[in-house]
């Protein structure tokens, strides 16, 4: 097991964007991404030790995992006092070649100088979080380009206003008036020759991040929709929207599986879809949308779990545990484990730990402990999770037992907690990570007060002789892992649950959740 740095955590600057279009972005971010791992405003120096001379890189860097995100936002007003072939060359090249050029800009430097990579202007604090190796990354290009909006709904009598999607438009075909069949405002493949580039609107990049609202969710569609539309596979979509519409449900369909495309019918294999207004209200409207979003309202816990954690290694609180200082790179990478989590696994670890809390609220004993072993639906199949929820012995301290206090009561939570995730390497040997995480019982009703998360990742590259007999001591002082006392269950639940349920059923079960969800409101230190 390697050994953190010892530097002392500081605060983390984040900018908040310069313009309303570009603060939007940046609450997307933080509300899909998470703010650790989404930075708006990224900067790189002109001159060498010029302070304050930094450039901006992007709007926007996301970085999780092997993903790296950049987001180019270009707010162009629409020139409505031109002619159509006047005004709509005008904002392509000022929203969305300028972005191109940005985006490439941005991936090259990424490339050649990722550790000089900054999130302040007079460019002081380097990106804090590791990208990730060249060898692995998936760079993705990002446009939202906003302004001509109304201009669509008007051409098109199109109550959405996205940008239409005609994948033979290569870079400036798009603008190209005098080609055959040409169609205005119509978004093709704008960087040919080298990533794929998205290009939304505002509107439109608002829907996905709704919809698909945890990096590994949107980076899945980011790589679908690139293969879709340099496949030859898709002629026409009428909008984002009826494309997203076309994911969800095939993906559906398709047990989960992110997808565009499913098998057509004989005789149609080489056809190319084309995609007309409806689908979008279509799924809106569907019971399969209605069922998934109630089940999903507990994965929710999940991210609030998170945040209590990057909160404070934002703000540079972050306490020492097992004699271990805090790290902001290494706590980063243990928070990764549990971002890339899809909004569906979320859902089922979310609801494991809310059982864990209620049972412990309902039950009143001081330590309770669950452990989640990866499935079909994980980040991976070779990570697990530990919960553990344990109640600070207030009756022990007045006894004069518990001479440390609170501080002492972490401490042995840590190493409780560090016990079970070797312990359960140990006997579970194809688990390559386990990641453990231990509440303060504050989250029952037993009256205890504190307040108190502990994370860690820990993963053992060989076992040797000596490690194997520690991880016998520890199941055995600390009663762990006993197979006589282990409970188990499987979970059964798909992405989108049967409408078997019955909506009442599962309206009255969602307010019951949001009645009792210790999660709703935490007051955290």
């Amino acid at each position: 097991m390697s050994e953190p740095d010892s530097e002392q955590p500081k605060k983390i600057f984040r900018g908040r964007g310069f313009t309303a279009s570009e603060r939007l972005l940046a609450d997307l971010g933080d509300h899909a991404f998470l703010d650790l791992w989404s930075y708006p405003n990224l900067f790189y120096e002109k001159k060498k030790g010029g302070k304050g001379d930094g450039k901006e890189m992007c709007d926007m860097l996301v970085v999780c995992g092997d993903d790296i995100i950049i987001f180019s936002d270009k707010a162009i007003k629409w020139q409505d006092d031109q002619p159509l072939d006047v005004a709509w060359p005008r904002f392509y090249r000022n929203a969305v070649e300028e972005a191109v050029k940005q985006i490439n800009g941005a991936a090259n430097w990424i490339n050649r100088f990722p550790d000089k990579i900054f999130t302040d202007p007079a460019c002081t604090q380097k990106l804090p979080i590791e990208l990730p190796p060249v060898a692995t990354r998936r760079m993705h290009g990002v446009v939202v380009a906003t302004g001509a909006q109304a201009a669509i709904k008007k051409h098109y009598d199109d109550e959405s206003g996205s940008f239409p999607i005609v994948p033979r438009y290569k870079g400036r075909d798009a603008v190209d008036f005098k080609s055959p069949h040409f169609f205005p405002f119509c978004i093709g493949d704008v960087n040919p020759d080298g990533m794929f580039i998205h290009v939304f609107d505002d509107l439109s990049i608002q829907r996905l991040i709704e919809h698909l609202d945890t990096i590994t969710d949107f980076t899945q569609y980011l790589n679908e929709r690139a293969r879709y539309i340099r496949s030859d596979k898709l002629g026409f979509a009428q909008g984002e929207e009826e494309l997203l519409a076309i994911y969800l449900n095939s993906t559906m369909r398709n047990k989960g599986i992110p997808t565009f495309e499913l098998p057509r019918p004989k005789g149609l294999e080489d056809h190319a879809r084309m995609t007309l207004e409806g689908e979008w209200r279509a799924y809106l409207s569907s019971d399969e949308y209605f069922t998934k979003t109630m089940a999903d309202d507990v994965s929710y816990i999940w991210d609030k779990l998170i945040k209590l954690f990057t909160d404070n290694i934002i703000a540079g609180t972050s306490v020492e545990i097992l004699d271990t200082a805090p790290d902001v790179a290494l706590a980063e990478r243990g928070l990764r484990y549990m971002a890339l989590e899809t909004r569906f696994f979320r859902r089922i670890l979310g609801h494991s730990l809310y059982e864990l809390l209620q049972r412990a609220q309902q039950n009143k004993e001081y330590r309770h402990a669950r452990t989640v072993l990866p499935t079909e639906g994980s980040a991976t199949r070779k990570q697990a999770y530990i919960f553990l929820v344990l109640a600070y012995p207030h009756d022990l301290e007045k006894a004069g037992g518990l001479p440390g206090g609170y501080e002492q009561y972490r401490q042995a939570r840590a190493a409780m907690l560090q016990a079970y995730c070797i312990v359960l390497l140990s006997i579970n040997r194809d688990i390559d990570v386990a990641v453990g995480i231990a509440l303060d019982a504050r989250w029952t009703e037993m009256g205890n007060i504190g307040g108190s998360e502990d994370l860690m990742a820990i993963s053992v590259d060989e076992w040797t002789d000596e490690m194997v007999a520690d991880a016998l001591k520890a199941q055995e002082h600390y009663d762990i892992y006993r197979e006589d006392k282990m409970q188990y269950s499987n979970t059964q639940a798909t992405n989108y649950p049967s409408k078997a349920d019955g909506p009442s059923k599962q309206k009255r079960s969602h307010r019951q959740r949001k009645k009792n969800n210790p999660f709703r409101k935490p007051k955290c230190k």
